[in-house]
């Protein structure tokens, strides 16, 4: 197993605890992200905030990626893709250096360019960690992007620990 495909497990680990705080907290779907960035609502329980990503900001350039039978599929064209990973229909890609906020942003309007549903893009905060959680849909496709602004633990190969962001998509059937 090589350096990348341990990091790509471990943020699948990570991807997946992010997703469980996001879904523990309520978060809004893709059509509430209009709602003012001030807005949030907290979850006592698990002590997640969550809110709609930025909607402000000068625009983030794309490029387009391969991603296995997909065929392409856009990240922001800053963004250091050290993982681009298929195994057997999945695809797992994994990039730094574009912080949590304009990842959310840049997908708000990426995704649906590329013919992709958003059905939650949100931004999580608990204690001092803070994230972005998008899940989206199309082409037969369905996938989350985790997007961190400190990766737990070890940092990650050719990343180090801070904005790092894994997006996994499998088939839908």
């Amino acid at each position: 197993m090589n350096k990348y495909r341990s990091a790509a497990l471990a943020l699948t680990a990570c991807a997946a605890s992010l997703s469980v705080a996001a879904c523990s907290a309520g978060t809004p779907s893709g059509s509430s992200a209009s709602t003012s960035p001030s807005a949030s609502a907290t979850s006592s329980a698990q002590n997640v905030s969550t809110s709609a990503p930025p909607s402000t900001g000068a625009p983030i350039a794309s490029k387009t990626i391969s991603a296995g039978k997909l065929g392409s599929f856009p990240v922001p064209a800053a963004a250091k893709v050290v993982e681009n990973m298929a195994g057997g229909q999945a695809v797992v890609v994994v990039f730094g250096q574009i912080v949590p906020a304009d990842v959310a942003r840049f997908y708000a309007t990426a995704l649906p360019n590329a013919g992709f549903t958003v059905t939650t893009n949100s931004m999580l905060q608990k204690g001092g960690d803070s994230g972005a959680y998008i899940v989206f849909s199309g082409h037969g496709y369905k996938g989350t992007v985790d997007s961190l602004a400190q990766f737990p633990g070890t940092s990650v190969a050719g990343l180090g620990d801070k904005n790092v962001t894994t997006i996994i998509f499998a088939p839908t059937k």
